[in-house]
């Protein structure tokens, strides 16, 4: 998750460099836990967060990443 100090929702370009790095951390997420399992944890770090737990982690911060692209978007498309 971004500090939300660090965020700038009004900059295109930032706002697509935000989603493809959230895409890769749901997409690693979703990786480890297709390899280990749902209630697997990392042994290395020992974090008691499971694999179920970090993709659903990622996937709130990917909704987010989202949220702030679809307008910049959304104002380019073609209107017919």
């Amino acid at each position: 998750m971004t500090d939300p100090k660090y965020l700038r929702p009004d900059d295109p370009d930032f706002c697509v460099g935000h989603f493809i790095e959230e895409c890769g951390e749901a997409l690693a997420a979703v990786g480890k836990l297709q390899r280990w399992g749902l209630y697997s944890t990392n042994p290395v770090t020992g974090s008691p967060e499971t694999n179920i737990e970090w993709l659903w982690r990622e996937l709130r911060d990917l909704e987010d990443a989202i949220a702030a692209l679809k307008p910049h978007v959304e104002s380019r498309l073609k209107k017919p």
